[in-house]
């Protein structure tokens, strides 16, 4: 079969497609690795959202975008992440700064609200206004991960509410335990950063060369977390290493 050249974003121009046969009008056929059951796809057709561009089968002067070693599907979910964060400091930037003000106005009447006491019932006692404040913080940053984790990336239904066991050889030391709900946001949340870090790599004015370098530590990266690939619900969601991409 010669050589395979299509435009960007095409079937043919991916790292997941490979060629497999000719038909009888000359197009090439071949299977895409991208997505469940190796679908035949046709190397002319529109790419997906998992589309991958592989640059030595793009056609010498095809345009190529800057974030092209993203996925359509990895540029939409980086773009939710930032806009996602950005709000969240503007927001808390802006909290702080109010903090500051009412602290310059009056610092000493700040210190003794901040101190009264707030009654929370019988069963849970009280606690300050200052700790009442950071708890329900750290209670709100906590639920607007978990929505983000879950509305981009859900878990497999399997392990929700499961325990992590980690056993040490000698049974005179002490297990450790986690939950399988805090270890899958951490891998996600290790996963969204990755995506990020690699499309600013992309779009920074480093040398080809340089990007392509740290390119495959990201890749290994990916590679090494595909051992949480069962956490996931859907195979969308999950780790590509560079065995898998062709």
């Amino acid at each position: 079969m010669t050589d395979l050249l299509e435009p960007y974003n095409r079937c043919g121009s991916c790292r997941y497609f490979t060629p497999t046969h000719t038909d009888r009008n000359g197009r090439t056929q071949g299977d895409c690795n991208g997505r469940p059951n190796n679908p035949t796809v046709q190397a002319h057709e529109f790419g997906c959202p998992e589309y991958h561009v592989r640059r030595d089968r793009v056609v010498p002067g095809s345009p190529i975008p800057e974030d092209a070693d993203l996925s359509p599907r990895q540029r939409e979910a980086a773009r939710r992440i930032e806009a996602t964060r950005a709000a969240q400091v503007s927001s808390r930037h802006q909290t702080e700064r109010l903090r500051m003000v009412r602290l310059e106005d009056d610092d000493s009447s700040k210190a003794a609200f901040d101190s009264q006491p707030v009654d929370l019932g019988d069963d849970a006692g009280t606690m300050t206004r200052r700790e009442l404040r950071a708890a329900l913080t750290d209670v709100l940053d906590d639920a607007l991960d978990r929505a983000m984790g879950q509305s981009v990336t859900p878990m497999h239904q399997r392990y929700k509410g499961g325990k992590l066991m980690v056993v040490p050889s000698n049974p005179d030391l002490q297990s450790k335990e986690m939950d399988v709900d805090v270890l899958f946001r951490k891998v996600v949340s290790i996963r969204d950063k990755l995506r990020v870090l690699e499309q600013k790599v992309n779009a920074s004015s480093l040398s080809d060369m340089e990007k392509a370098q740290i390119g495959q530590y990201i890749t290994g990266c990916y590679g090494s977390l595909t051992s949480f690939n069962y956490l996931f619900r859907d195979k969308d969601d999950q780790f590509v290493g560079e065995s898998t991409k062709g």
